[in-house]
């Protein structure tokens, strides 16, 4: 460690205290006085009176500094209650307004407190978390805890005391409700648990489409909403499901929103189940409860436990454009009863009332809905003030109140606040006394230092904001948003107003801090660079003040910054080695008004270096101004030009999060829990030259690591460190030493996030992480002044050039103006040489993206001739370069050139080149890559399913020839087979011998039973074996077939099975599941045999055909036949080994080749060529077979025939006119030859033809004989996949009873342990029944001994009897006087539960008493000490009765207690009884089914049809009871009967058929004649009787058939003519009718409409007459009252006046006796005393 560095002197102490706190984002608030709510925060409570809605009052309570979990408050007696955290908290109880600490409770829970809340009257209830879960009751008056129990072990919902009861709790989980009754037992109080699963009321709608009168008719009787929704359509928005389920029915109807274009009120749906998800309840008034769902249902319960059931009913609420697209919309988040209904906070951030059916003692049927208010932020909680007048909304944006009487929202809100999180702090100048914080939404804020209320409030809109900064002189913030922006803010009485806006990062802000006059505003942002803006308030315009004069890149991320001004003259004729001078209170008297420099230090980290580094510029303002003053134009500063800049660097190797500049020369850090003082050495001065500094000292007694420092120009010997965790540590400077710490926020809050330091050091404010806002006032004020040391007349006028300043519009920047303007000059100018311009600039570039466009302008100005010239030499290049491949174009092939040799880029190209191949590298690899994936997952599979298996699955298929008749092939499969593993053959092989053994012993076992049988039994039965030895054949034919299966079809072993009627016990159906999975095993392996037997005889049979096929070929070849001959061979299921290969055919893409791989290829070719041509030089055994035998070893006459006879050669050179005879002859001969050779070759063909159709049908032969064996074979797998199906249903048989037995036994053991829970119940209801009985008794008792303690009548003399008689009787007569409570107010009349009236009159009474204990109440001449005598007697007199009335109200809830105990006694004793009968009955089924066997039977009869069972039933239901099992012998002796009647049945019909036929045809013929006769009579009848009508007497006149038609023709045209002119007539007339129809269904429209209006006008009408009715009643009411109470003062007043003159009357009497006496002692006595 280095030499310890010069301490500064000691400073003064410092110390700190809790100025306010603040901080609401919808935590639940309380009530601690009528007109104040309270929430915590953080580690604190914050009070707010809203008495004075125009001027709330704010106070903040301080806790232990551990954090504040629960709240709760007693607004009638005027008490909170908070609950703290530490390992065994404790519940807190104060009074309000004095806050001062009353009682603690201790012992509630573990480590944490869920809820707390107080009853109507003396209670106080704690709910605690995991582990324990204790549910607490206390009695805050004695601090005694009155009952204690454990509850159900999961997440609360909700927990509230009922407002009519203290005695009955709810507790709400999501899925459940329970409820707690606190019953009295002797002297202690028991919670009793009721739970009420959710589950209970899920409700079942239905879902079918009646008509809407049908609807109406079905419901009119049990829904009453309907009516309401018809005759109110316009107040339903929201659709009503309510279900009603009672003790012994239920109904269910869906009540939908009315339209009035939709006379269909009402619609059902498909029957679905809701699951409820309880999201909030509350207490109704008379015996039920209210719960909500997220499914936006409201269950209502009527609380009877002395039922099995409990009624209730069941509401679902949907909003059907919300239904349709979210499914629900949450509006029972909270909710709270009230005399107007009920009100419901939604999720969607909707208060709603929903109305109800005034219904006493029974279920509530809602009305109506209503919105009431929408907020625009997240809700958290509703709360009813204590008198219900108000309606207090909690959101994330402060709490909003609703005026109930009024049903409007207040215009206040209290503790207004902004959405998002607070993401830095800062305090205005000291004469605002403002703090400031920014939100990360844009939401700006000013709190009051003085009691923290919000007095401005402003929005940015569309920006996320990350820093603000405050100037130290102005009342100035500038405010940083993540794209770079600078919001200039001014802060006057109105509030924020923007005065600037400019964006100078690119990316977001890390540091930003101003000097200490304001006068510089340094800025270190995330990409990078570091900004100097000078703000000079001197000046008139924005941009003028706020100038950028300074910028650089850094060469790393900044993290922290600081900066500090020195005098260089100090400086530089100090020693850096001599100690500080006085750095305490007394330097700053001698601080200069004028610095020359300031320090900036920034801390970097750099990604190619292990160490951070600091960069160090010293800003000279000298220099500065000086230059400014010299430059004529904008000015900046530039590094390599001007000395007012000098950076320096050094290299830091310790982790450090902060650090503080304390000296020019000197610095402290902070990384971890560590304290470093560094001293900046001069070398880090020297360019070129990097120093690694180390820490002079360091301290590690920070209490919590991690965090930022802060140091104040005011008090420079203190620094304050504030933590991650909300630690504010005060560190002296001079020693680093941690005077004190206290916690700023706990971790409840999340830790520090932010602070700030006034500039005149009198407050310190701090964010945490959940937006709390804490301020600390500091003890130590500094001396500097509240403007930063400027004289009065500048700071007056620089506040008038603020004031002066137009407020920032949505303009652009001077700057961009001018980059723009310049950018149009360059873009004309591009024009006009026609060459493409730049882009122009972007209007929200930031100051260094405008600054380059600038310099890119000024590049492009320089170099504009330059790049014309250029453009015209490359445009002359460039047509060349055309011309010559215009040229190229037109040459030969071998004298082109390359298009690539026209390409002058050749660097462009080789770029090109290596992307290509790097490219084609990647793509290869990742090829590679998954190919390899690809083979790793077929090996895999590969493994799994071919090279595991012990049989491989394969087929066989029948061999088809296309020579013969196409018929479906056949395939057989056989079994894969998975290879068993040692442990499991080894598990076999020992059933197997157990069974076996135990087969040993049961036959061994029989044997010594038959040896013990007499010898003459034994003779008796020896020709009995004879005799029935077919009854043994049978019964061993009966034992194959009740074996279950035709396992036996493969000699396989059956005998160690067990037979399926001695299958018991549970070890015997294992067992035997065991046997028959070896068994099906075994059957597989055996078919697996037959299969390789016939695999090799078709591998056999396919050799044969392929050599017959060699022959085939052969005399195909010898015919010149090119018919393709039948190859057979295996298919790829045959030989599965085939999939693995892959052909070339197969591929259809090109392959590709390396250039290895051709090369390889290549040579193999020509070696393969040159291999040839050696054996075709010197291959002597080809030759001499050529030369000597003409290349065959054998002379066949099928070759011999092919070869052509040749022509003699004058056929060929001669013409035929020219042949002599001889060449004739010749000629001849050679025709002989062809023609012989001729008919050799058609005797050849024939030859070949037959022999070659005799081997195809040998071919055939063999394959219909493998067909015939393969055809077997698959009988066999059809058997044996017979057997393993019949074997597997056997043990799926098995496996059910072994389930259903378990079922059996767990449902035996769920009676059993319901039946323990239930007698253990009644046992408890027993106790808690005698117990009652017992409490009744002692109040009885208690009760009796009180009334006797009433004895202050007789008491009262003696207890003044030093008081005058005439003073007793005034004190008897208030004595005996009753306080009377006035009538309620009005307002009290909207809580509605009753109790609440009487707690109010309870209140009332202790009010009045209060003020009749006042002194001025007094009678007339009774002293103080007498008064208060009285009053303490008259209080225990008052105290006596209020004790008889609790008494009587705790007699009367233990009798109810009591009877609701006999009712649910009584019902659990039936269910116990129920339950122990359901026990016996299961007892006796697990015994019944451990008897009954299913049994499986293979029948070799013919099939029986039955009725057909559904598949999906279980096997118990396939109980055949309608078919009877008899032997095959009976019933094919039955079937030979049966055909023999059948037979003769059939010829006797066969002989009466003819005699039956010949009888009919008789008849026939009868009735045929019969009809014939009274035909021929009928028609000389009817010649007999003919008429000659007019119409026979004109056919008989017209000459022939043509006129007697042509005139009726004209006739019928005539009718037709007439018919229609009728038509014509009959249309007009019912046009007519339909005009006059329309008009009055027009008019009949009019008249209903008119109708409607008049009755909503006379709706109207009646409610306007019941409104001015009940006014004019209610002002009668009042008027009667106003004169009542008149009366009752004027007759109070003569009371009081009577007894007034009745008082002064005894005085003056007693004024007169006593002058008398006085009188008469100045007179000697006259008469005698008598003794």
């Amino acid at each position: 460690m280095a030499v310890r560095a010069h301490r500064l002197q000691s400073a003064k102490p410092l110390t700190l205290s809790r100025w306010w706190s603040s901080g609401y984002h919808g935590q639940p608030i309380a009530f601690a006085d009528p007109t104040v709510i309270f929430y915590a925060i953080d580690d604190g409570l914050r009070f707010h009176d809203f008495l004075d809605e125009d001027y709330p009052k704010s106070q903040t309570f301080q806790a232990n500094g551990i954090g504040v979990g629960v709240i709760a408050g007693n607004a009638d007696t005027h008490l909170f209650a908070y609950a703290d955290y530490q390992k065994s908290p404790i519940i807190h109880l104060h009074e309000y307004p004095s806050l001062n600490e009353i009682k603690q409770f201790k012992g509630g829970a573990e480590f944490e407190y869920t809820a707390l809340e107080f009853s109507a009257t003396d209670e106080l209830l704690s709910l605690s978390t995991a582990p324990d879960y204790l549910l607490t009751i206390w009695n805050w008056r004695t601090g005694i805890k009155l009952a204690q129990c454990e509850t159900t072990k999961k997440q609360l919902v909700e927990i509230s005391f009922n407002p009519n009861s203290w005695f009955d709790i709810g507790i709400l989980y999501s899925d459940q409700i329970n409820f707690y009754t606190c019953e009295r037992r002797s002297d202690k109080y028991v919670l009793f648990e009721r739970q009420l699963p959710l589950e209970l009321f899920n409700q079942t709608i239905a879902h079918n489409q009646p008509t809407h009168q049908q609807t109406k008719k079905e419901q009119s009787d049990s829904v009453n909403i309907a009516d309401v929704i018809r005759h109110f359509p316009s107040r339903f928005s929201f659709t009503l499901v309510d279900s009603t389920i009672g003790i012994d029915q239920g109904t269910s109807v869906k009540l939908v929103a009315f339209d009035t274009e939709n006379e269909e009120a009402f619609q059902t749906y498909i029957d679905e189940k809701i699951e409820h998800v309880a999201t909030s309840f509350c207490w109704g008034d008379k015996g039920y409860v209210f719960i909500g769902t997220a499914a936006d249902s409201l269950i209502q319960v009527v609380l009877q436990f002395d039922r099995d059931r409990q009624p209730f009913r069941t509401t679902h609420f949907a909003d059907e454009s919300t239904m349709k697209a979210q499914g629900s919309i949450g509006m029972f988040k909270k909710m709270g009863l009230h005399q107007h209904g009920l009100f419901c906070a939604g999720a969607d951030s909707i208060i709603r009332l929903i109305t109800f059916e005034n219904q006493d003692a029974t279920l509530q049927e809602a009305t109506n809905v209503n919105d009431i208010i929408e907020l625009k932020s997240k809700l958290s909680s509703i709360k009813f003030n204590q008198n219900y007048t108000n309606l207090f909304i909690c959101s994330t944006k402060g709490i909003n109140i609703i005026d109930l009487l009024t049903m409007e929202q207040k215009p206040v809100v209290i503790v207004p606040t902004a959405l998002g999180k607070i993401v830095d702090v800062t305090i205005l100048s000291p004469a605002s006394e403002l703090v400031i914080t920014v939100r990360d939404t844009g939401a700006l804020e000013a709190w009051s230092i003085s009691d923290g209320s919000r007095k401005y409030f402003t929005q940015i809109d569309n920006a996320k904001i990350s820093h603000v900064v405050a100037s130290p002189v102005l009342p100035l913030i500038v405010v940083t948003s993540t794209t770079g922006i600078f919001y200039v803010f001014e802060i006057h009485n109105d509030g924020f107003r923007l005065i600037h806006r400019v964006r100078v990062h690119s990316n977001d802000v890390r540091c930003i801090k101003f000097n200490s006059r304001g006068t510089l505003l340094v800025s270190a942002g995330i990409d990078n660079s570091l900004f100097f803006m000078e703000i000079k308030s001197e000046e008139t315009s924005a941009e003028d003040i706020f100038q950028i004069i300074y910028r650089t890149d850094l060469d790393g991320e900044p993290f922290a910054l600081d900066l500090d001004e020195f005098d260089n003259q100090r400086n530089n004729s100090t020693d850096s080695n001599e100690p500080h001078a006085d750095n305490d209170d007394e330097h700053n008297e001698h601080y200069k008004d004028k610095l020359n420099e300031t320090r900036i230090m920034v801390a970097l980290t750099t990604k190619t270096e292990k160490h951070g580094r600091f960069l160090i510029i010293d800003f000279d303002w000298q220099q500065h101004r000086e230059s400014r003053a010299a430059s004529l134009g904008d000015y900046f500063i530039n590094d390599s030009t001007t000395k007012i800049i000098t950076k320096t660097f050094f290299a830091i190797h310790e982790t450090i999060e902060d650090f503080l500049i304390t000296a020019k020369n000197q610095l402290i850090t902070m990384g971890g829990k560590t304290l470093r003082m560094c001293r900046i050495p001069e070398e880090s001065g020297k360019l070129g030259k990097l120093i690694s500094v180390e820490a002079q000292d360091s301290l590690a007694g920070l209490p919590s690591a991690g965090g930022h420092l802060y140091k104040n120009k005011a008090i420079p010997s203190w620094i304050i460190g504030m933590s991650r965790d909300g630690i504010m540590s005060i560190i002296r400077a001079s020693n680093m030493a941690v005077e004190s710490s206290i916690p700023a926020h706990t971790l409840l809050s999340g830790g520090c996030h932010k602070s700030a330091w006034s500039v005149d050091s009198k407050y310190i404010v701090s964010i945490a992480e959940d937006s709390s806002i804490a301020v600390y006032q500091t003890k130590y004020a500094g001396r500097l002044t509240s403007r930063g040391g400027h004289a009065s007349d500048d700071y007056n006028r620089k506040m008038r050039n603020l004031t002066h300043l137009t407020s920032f519009k949505n303009t652009r920047s001077s700057l961009f103006e001018r980059i723009h303007d310049r950018f149009k000059d360059y873009e004309t100018k591009f024009q006009e040489v026609n060459m493409t311009p730049p882009s122009p600039p972007k209007e929200d570039s930031s100051w260094t993206q405008l600054k380059e466009y600038e310099t890119t302008l000024q590049n492009l100005d320089a170099h504009l001739t330059s790049k014309i010239e250029i453009r015209n030499e490359l445009d002359h290049i460039r047509q060349e370069i055309r011309d010559l491949m215009t040229v190229n174009d037109k040459r030969e092939d071998k004298a082109r050139l390359d298009q690539r040799e026209f390409d002058l880029d050749s660097e462009e190209q080789e770029r090109q080149r290596k992307e290509r191949d790097a490219m084609v590298v990647k793509v290869r690899d990742e090829t590679i890559t998954e190919n390899l994936k690809r083979l790793m997952k077929r090996e895999v599979i590969k493994q799994q399913c071919w090279d595991a298996m012990t049989v491989k699955g394969r087929c066989i298929e029948g061999i088809v020839n296309p020579n013969r008749k196409q018929v479906t092939p056949i395939a057989v499969e056989n079994y894969p087979l998975v290879p068993r593993s040692l442990d499991e053959l080894e598990y076999i092989r020992q059933v197997i011998e157990r069974r076996r053994i135990e087969i040993g012993e049961r036959k061994i076992r029989r044997q010594i039973l038959t040896e013990n049988s007499n010898a003459q039994e034994a003779k008796r039965e020896e020709p009995a074996v004879g005799e029935n030895d077919e009854e043994q054949r049978e019964q061993i034919k009966q034992s194959t077939a009740l074996l279950g299966s035709v396992s036996n079809e493969f000699q396989v072993d059956t005998s160690v099975l067990y037979s399926q009627f001695e299958l018991y016990t549970h070890e015997q159906k294992w067992t035997q599941i065991v046997l028959i999975n070896d068994l099906i095993y075994k059957i597989k392996e055996a078919f697996n045999k037959e299969f390789e037997n016939i695999y090799q005889r078709k591998s056999q049979e396919l050799a044969k055909i392929r050599e017959r096929n060699i022959r085939i070929k052969q005399i195909n070849s010898d015919l010149d036949d090119t018919t393709p001959v039948w190859e057979p061979d295996l298919t790829e299921k045959e030989k599965p080994q085939l999939l693995f290969e892959v052909k070339d055919s197969e591929i259809k893409v090109e392959r590709y080749y390396t250039p290895e791989q051709l090369r390889l290829l290549e040579e193999q070719r020509l070696n393969e060529e040159r291999r040839r041509e050696m054996e075709r030089l010197d291959n002597w055994r080809e030759r001499g077979l050529i030369d000597m035998m003409n290349g065959v070893l054998q002379v066949r006459r099928e070759d011999e025939l092919k070869k052509e006879i040749p022509k003699p050669a004058f056929a060929l050179e001669k013409p035929e006119e020219e042949w002599t005879e001889t060449e004739k002859q010749a000629y001849q001969q050679y025709l002989q030859k062809v023609k012989e050779q001729q008919e050799e070759r058609e005797k050849l063909r024939k030859v070949l033809t037959a022999e070659s159709s005799k081997i195809n049908e040998q071919i055939t032969e063999s394959c219909l004989a493998f067909d015939q064996v393969l055809s077997q074979l698959h009988r066999r797998r059809i058997t044996a996949q017979t057997a393993v199906i019949e074997e597997e249903l056997k043990i799926s048989r098995i496996v059910y009873s072994l389930v259903k037995d378990q079922l059996i036994e767990e449902l035996e053991q769920i009676y059993e342990n319901r039946a323990k829970l239930v007698e253990t119940k009644v046992q408890e209801l027993e106790l808690s029944k005698r117990a009652l009985e017992d409490a009744v008794v002692k109040v009885d008792a208690e009760k009796r001994q009180l009334k006797s303690e009433d004895t202050f009548d007789k008491q009262f003399p003696r207890e003044f009897a030093d008081v005058p008689s005439t003073l007793q009787d005034p004190l008897k007569r208030l004595l005996a006087k009753r306080a009377k409570v006035k009538q309620a107010k009005t307002a009290d009349d909207l809580n509605p539960y009753s109790a609440r009236q009487m707690r109010l009159i309870e209140l009332e009474l202790e009010r009045i008493q209060a003020e009749a204990d006042a002194f001025t109440n007094a009678p007339p001449n009774i002293v103080r000490t007498v008064w208060e005598r009285f009053v303490d007697f008259r209080k225990k007199r008052t105290e006596l009765d209020r004790e008889l009335r609790q008494q009587e109200q705790e007699e009367i809830m233990i009798k109810n207690l009591k009877n609701l105990r006999d009712g649910e006694l009584t019902h659990k004793s039936t269910e116990f009884d129920q339950l122990q009968s359901l026990l016996i009955t299961t007892k006796d089924a697990r015994i019944d089914d451990m008897v009954d066997l299913y049994v499986q039977i293979v029948l070799k009869q013919g099939q029986v049809e039955i009725e057909e069972k559904p598949a999906e039933n279980p096997p118990n239901q396939y109980r055949n009871n309608d078919v009877e099992l008899i032997h095959r012998r009976e019933v094919e002796d039955l079937n030979e009967s049966i055909i023999e009647s059948a037979n003769y049945k059939i010829r006797q019909m066969d002989k009466s058929k003819g005699v039956i036929n010949e009888i009919q045809s008789n008849t026939w013929e009868k009735e045929k004649l019969i009809y014939e006769i009274a035909d021929l009579k009928q028609r000389a009848q009817d010649i007999t009787y003919l008429k000659v009508t007019r119409n026979i007497q004109e056919y008989l006149a017209c000459r022939n058939d043509a006129s007697f038609e042509s005139q009726k023709q004209r006739e019928l045209q005539m009718l037709e003519a007439t018919i229609e002119k009728m038509r014509q007539r009959f249309d007009e007339q019912q046009m007519i009718k339909d005009n006059e129809l329309q008009k009055l269904q027009h008019d009949n429209l009019s008249i209903a409409n008119i109708t409607l209006a008049v009755d909503e006008a006379l709706q109207n009408a009646n409610v306007n007459l019941y409104e001015r009715k009940n006014i004019i009643d209610q002002r009668i009411i009042e008027q009667s009252k106003a004169d009542q109470q008149e009366r009752i003062h004027q007759v109070v007043r003569r009371r009081r006046l009577v007894d007034l003159a009745k008082a002064q009357a005894q005085e003056v009497a007693y004024l007169r006796a006593e002058v008398e006496r006085l009188r008469m002692k100045t007179f000697p006595a006259l008469v005698q005393i008598e003794h």
